[in-house]
């Protein structure tokens, strides 16, 4: 017999953006969806692929990380992309759920 423990559910309104932008000639389009569920990440959602990662803004300096997070291939565009993604998105500091509820 399966057993099923419900560790959370939780309904909330997020705050949606999506940006998209060229980079010598290659299209990157994402939705940033930014929550109260990722103890202050953002989930970032790649709409060619619908690949998702959650995205701590300070990784944004770290070009070799998003380079995997992104599976991208070259350096000077992932550079581009960060430097792109720290203008559009904005820094979030949200609570855990645990805490927000309270």
């Amino acid at each position: 017999m399966e057993y099923c423990r419900e560790l959370y559910n939780v309904q909330e309104k997020a705050d949606v953006q999506f940006i998209g932008v060229d980079i010598a000639g290659d299209r990157y389009d994402y939705a940033i969806i930014y929550s109260t569920m990722f103890f202050g990440k953002t989930l970032v959602v790649c709409l060619h692929t619908g690949r998702q990662l959650l995205l701590d803004y300070n990784t944004l300096d770290d070009n070799k990380t998003l380079m995997e997070m992104f599976h991208m291939v070259d350096e000077t565009d992932t550079s581009i992309l960060a430097s792109y993604f720290k203008k559009a998105m904005k820094p979030y500091a949200a609570m855990p759920p645990s805490v927000a509820g309270q």
